[in-house]
């Protein structure tokens, strides 16, 4: 799962958890690191401890640094490094340090100084005695002889008090002070940056998606429903995408199907008047054939009187036809279903219409591959889907007799398939979706109404589904068309 599949809920905790953690980082980070630092750098403490509390004064960091002076001057032996930090932090503070020998020798002495000079003027100044320290107006005065070590110390320098109203200016304090303002702006500044980038990042995450909703739903107000709405993610704004693209979807279907159904309803409209009026024309022209005398002879009248009843009954079958379509299409259809053993009932009416169509210029050859298959049906409807198809052949087969395989397959366990296969022109690959459409024919011209009206296989795409089957059509080799049902087969019930 990608982050921006998280709902913006998670992503709005997680955001808020990282404003608060980092500052929190932050102060452990510097809490750790001034510690560290404390514990083991060369850090002056006194001028850290006159920073933390400045109301002592430089006086307490004075006193604070001559103690660890001489703690550390007893624990030489032990660590040489603590003694010359101490003595560091005292000239960071101001002061003249010497480290004397037990020999009188020069262990150690501030730069550009003369350390029996400063140790002598410490004793002058400081009472005698093994370690003394006294402030005064002529300065601060420190020495010390250490027992452990033999050691022995001596600090002079300017008191740490107010000079002209003024504090003794320390560089080590101000260094000290500069850095942690700084170092606090520099966090302060990072989360602030910080802050800023979560704030464009989710804004980038949520208003730029709200954004696009937006725009999508404005373009499918004003019905551009070609343009796919952008799905990123999974949270609760990727998931209203989603249903605004099956909606925009829908919405497109919907727009297609009614395209597709009013061009449907102007093709009926005009093949309904085409089929109408060319056996009108005739009826009339007969008629006035009749009426002006035409047909002067009787076996003509004769003539002319049967085609005028032929074509009139030729219009009663195509509005019959249209009324029961026009049922089907209003799912105003009636079915009156019943078990049917589908193979018993194909091998009755295969020998009681063999010879009929055998007439007619159609052989009929019907072979099943299963018995006993009981499907849900309406006798007589189905009947009447079987003879639209072998008079659909018949019409359309291009030599005086024409064939027809009727198979009865089972296509799985729970559908029976039918098919019908012919040896006629077959249909173009092309017209083959459109061939169970109204008033479809492969003759465009609609030249020929004797060979139907364009409605049977229409009739009987929607009696099969009526039936709860399936229908399709399919070209066969060398020539021929295959039209092919299935239907669900009727579970036989537990005795």
């Amino acid at each position: 799962m990608q982050f921006r599949d998280l709902s913006i809920r998670k992503r709005l905790l997680l955001s808020n958890f990282i404003m608060i953690i980092i500052p929190v980082l932050f102060m452990a980070t510097m809490s750790i690191t001034i510690f560290l630092s404390l514990r083991f750098g060369n850090i002056n403490r006194a001028s850290i401890l006159s920073f933390i509390w400045p109301e002592s004064g430089p006086t307490l960091s004075t006193q604070f640094e001559l103690t660890r002076f001489r703690v550390r001057a007893d624990a030489y032996k032990h660590n040489r490094h603590h003694l010359m930090e101490s003595s560091d932090h005292l000239e960071d503070l101001g002061y003249t340090v010497v480290i004397l020998n037990q020999d009188d020798s020069i262990f150690y002495q501030t730069d550009g100084t003369n350390g029996h000079d400063t140790f002598n003027k410490a004793l002058e100044l400081a009472p005698p005695g093994r370690g003394s320290v006294v402030w005064g107006e002529q300065g601060l005065a420190f020495h010390y002889i250490s027992d452990e070590s033999g050691l022995r110390l001596g600090v002079i320098g300017p008191a740490p008090l107010i000079v002209d109203g003024t504090y003794i200016d320390i560089s080590s304090k101000d260094l000290f002070k500069k850095a942690f303002y700084i170092l606090c702006g520099v966090v302060t500044l990072l989360i602030i940056f910080i802050g800023w980038k979560l704030s464009r990042w989710l804004g980038r995450q949520i208003i730029q998606p709200l954004e696009e909703l937006q725009l999508t739903a404005s373009r499918i107000a004003q019905g551009d429903l070609d343009t796919p709405v952008p799905v990123e993610g999974e949270d609760e704004i990727g998931t209203t995408m989603m249903a605004f693209e099956l909606t925009r979807r829908q919405l497109k279907m919907a727009r297609e199907t009614r395209e597709k159904y009013d061009q449907s309803r102007k093709e009926l409209i005009a093949g309904i008047s085409h089929d109408l009026s060319t056996p009108l024309t005739k009826i009339e022209g007969y008629a006035y054939g009749l009426q002006d005398g035409i047909a002067a002879t009787r076996e003509k009248k004769a003539h002319y009187i049967h085609m005028i009843i032929d074509t009139a009954e030729h219009m009663g079958k195509l509005v019959q036809t249209l009324f029961l379509f026009s049922k089907l299409d209003l799912g105003q259809m009636e079915y009156h279903m019943e078990p049917v053993d589908l193979g018993a009932y194909l091998t009755d009416y295969d020998e009681e219409q063999r010879e009929h169509y055998r007439e007619s210029g159609l052989i009929i050859t019907f072979t099943t591959e299963v018995s006993g298959i009981m499907v849900e049906l309406d006798r007589l409807q189905f009947s009447r889907i079987v003879n639209n198809i072998l008079s659909n052949s018949i019409k359309y087969k291009n030599k005086a007799i024409g064939r027809m395989s009727i198979v009865l397959s089972q296509a799985s366990s729970q559908r029976v398939r039918l098919s019908f296969s012919d040896d006629g022109p077959g249909v173009p690959e092309k017209d083959l979706e459109h061939l169970f459409e109204s008033f479809f024919r492969t003759d465009k011209a609609r030249s020929n109404t004797a060979k139907g009206s364009g409605l049977g296989l229409a009739v009987v795409k929607e009696l099969v589904k009526g039936m709860h089957g399936i229908i399709w059509a399919e070209n066969v080799s060398p020539h021929g068309l295959k039209i092919t049902m299935e239907f669900p087969i009727l579970k036989k019930e537990n005795p």
